[in-house]
């Protein structure tokens, strides 16, 4: 088995390194952190009993009319009596973007449901599906055009002679997604020693909704979204290893991001009261290709965890962003499962 993940994982690293990158919508630099966004089959696939989780990311803030993009997340594994038994993830997540002069937006709420079958003693293979809705909208009113210079400088009081057309529309969003994990967790009275590791391909936008801005009408892109992650505990210390990466594809556009975070358990869990009381730092860096690199910290204490990174812009654009890429936060609040006897091999 260790051998067949090493593949995996090597095969996957040099689809990154031989790859070739280029502009990508707004995401979120702690993709770890946005399990749904990323892959419905993700859903309810946990080691505990709820998961909620709030992201936000304020990005080209050095440019002026900051891009500001939020999401949400809540999602529960259903009918999950027995680990050997197939059982239903169910989520539900909520996004929404703002960005530039034009405040051109989007809002999207998306219902995610997984069916979660064991495959082996520690393996889990789970198909999920999105099904959603978007509002697209955008404000152009306070755009200004090139027709409104009167040769000193913009005067908003010209009229543009440009149509403002349909500004907002709505369509209905599909996604699918496979995700696969594998764990091995050694239960020891103190503490445990986890070895888990997980992959998963997604598609989006399966019906390529179409877009309806002023007189332009265009079938939306479907995007493939693959990601690996991994947590890795060294034995006899207090030091995990949590590598990361994520690859898109929508149309002619591509991103990878890649990395790896180093924590320290801080506390061991409880193990007789089944309340999980774990707590540990880590600081972890990721680099996206041709665009940015992206140090992170984690801090975790009982149920709760934060996030905080910063995108340090390295691309071409750095000349007007001035190394200025985002900043990021993220919170989460994660019931687990952690007594001695009632512990399961699950993510």
């Amino acid at each position: 088995m260790k051998k067949i993940v090493y593949q995996i994982v090597c095969s996957f690293f040099v689809l990154i390194i031989s790859g070739q990158v280029f502009a990508q919508d707004v995401h979120f630099s702690q993709f770890r952190e946005t399990p749904q966004l990323l892959n419905p089959g993700a859903t309810g696939v946990y080691n505990g009993y709820m998961r909620g989780i709030v992201n936000y990311k304020n990005q080209w803030a050095a440019m002026g009319n900051a891009f500001n993009t939020i999401a949400a997340s809540f999602d529960i594994p259903l009918f999950d009596y027995n680990e050997r038994k197939a059982h239903l993830g169910l989520g539900l997540n909520f996004f929404n973007d703002k960005a530039g002069d034009s405040k051109m937006g989007l809002t999207q709420t998306n219902l995610c449901i997984a069916g979660i079958i064991p495959v082996a003693e520690a393996s889990k293979l789970s198909l999920g599906v999105s099904l959603g809705g978007a509002q697209q909208t955008a404000n152009l009113n306070s755009v200004v055009w090139g027709s409104q210079y009167n040769g000193q400088g913009f005067d908003p009081t010209i009229n543009s002679g440009e149509s403002q057309g349909n500004t907002a529309f709505f369509y209905f969003d599909l996604g699918a997604g496979l995700y696969y994990e594998y764990s091995n967790t050694k239960i020891n009275f103190s503490r445990d020693d986890e070895k888990r590791f997980a992959i998963g391909v997604a598609y989006f936008h399966l019906n390529q909704p179409t877009q309806k801005y002023i007189s332009v009408s265009e079938k939306l892109y479907g995007k493939l979204v693959v990601n690996v992650n991994g947590h890795f505990d060294k034995a006899g210390t207090k030091l995990s290893f949590q590598p990361s990466a994520i690859y898109f594809m929508q149309g002619p556009n591509m991103e990878v991001t890649a990395g790896c975070a180093v924590r320290y358990r801080l506390k061991n869990g409880t193990k007789i009261t089944g309340f999980y009381s774990e707590s540990g730092i880590a600081i972890g860096l990721h680099y996206r290709l041709m665009d940015a690199i992206i140090p992170q910290v984690y801090y975790q204490v009982k149920d709760f965890s934060i996030g905080v990174s910063y995108d340090i812009n390295i691309s071409s654009y750095r000349k007007a962003s001035k190394l200025n890429g985002g900043a990021e936060i993220s919170l989460k609040y994660h019931i687990l499962k952690g007594a001695l006897f009632k512990r399961k091999n699950m993510l």
